[in-house]
C-alpha cells in the first residue's frame, strides 16, 4: 500500500503506510528507500539522508546510494563526507563518471574558492600561481579518466562536454573545439 501511496502522490498516507510496513519488515531495502524519496519530496533532507546512509549500512555495496549519500553531503557543505561517498562509490564501480565528475567539481570549486579570497600581495600571488598549477594538474589526470569513459560509452556525450570544458580551462583550443564537437552530435 506504501508503495501505490507514494507512486499517487499521497505522501501523508505512504508515510503512515510506509511505517506500518517498517514495523513489519524493518530491515526491508525498497521501503527504507521509498520512505526516504518520500522524505526527499517533502523537503525533510534530514530524514531522507537518515535513511538514506541506513539503507547503505544494509547494502554497502550499492554504488548509487553512496553516490546520492555524496550529493546530500555536498550540498550540505560537508565536502569531507562528501568525499568519502564519492570515493568509495568508485571503489565500488571505477567507471561511475558521476561520481569521479562531481570529485572533480569540489576540487575544483575549493581551488577557486581560496584563488578568489587572496589579495595582491607576493606571497598571495605565489599562492594563486600554486593553486592554478593544482588545478592543472587535476584537470591533467581527469582527462585520461574521462576518456577512458568515453572510450567505454561512446554515447556518453556529459564525458565529451567535459573534456571540451577541461581542454578550454587548459588553453588546448583544438581540444576543446573537437570534444564540443563530439558532445553536440551526441546531445541531439
Amino acid at each position: 500500500m506504501a508503495l501505490i501511496y507514494n507512486q499517487l502522490g499521497d505522501t501523508e498516507k505512504a508515510l503512515v503506510a510506509l511505517k506500518e510496513a517498517r514495523v513489519q519488515n524493518p530491515g526491508d531495502f525498497d521501503l527504507i528507500v521509498t520512505e526516504a524519496n518520500v522524505h526527499y519530496n517533502l523537503n525533510n533532507l534530514e530524514k531522507f539522508r537518515e535513511l538514506l546512509e541506513y539503507a547503505a549500512e544494509l547494502e554497502p555495496k550499492n554504488v548509487q546510494l553512496q553516490f546520492n549519500l555524496g550529493v546530500i553531503a555536498a550540498d550540505n557543505g560537508d565536502f569531507d563526507n562528501a568525499t568519502k561517498y564519492y570515493q568509495r562509490a568508485l571503489e565500488l564501480d571505477p567507471s561511475n563518471v558521476n561520481s569521479y565528475r562531481a570529485l572533480l567539481s569540489m576540487r575544483e570549486k575549493s581551488i577557486l574558492d581560496e584563488q578568489n579570497s587572496l589579495g595582491n600581495s607576493d606571497a598571495e600571488n605565489r599562492r594563486y600561481d600554486e593553486l592554478a598549477e593544482q588545478k592543472n594538474q587535476l584537470f591533467l589526470k581527469a582527462i585520461t579518466y574521462f576518456k577512458k569513459a568515453l572510450e567505454s560509452n561512446p554515447d556518453d556525450f556529459e564525458s565529451a562536454g567535459t573534456l571540451s570544458n577541461i581542454y578550454s580551462a587548459l588553453g588546448d583550443d583544438i581540444n576543446a573545439k573537437k570534444y564540443r564537437e563530439i558532445s553536440d552530435g551526441l546531445a541531439q
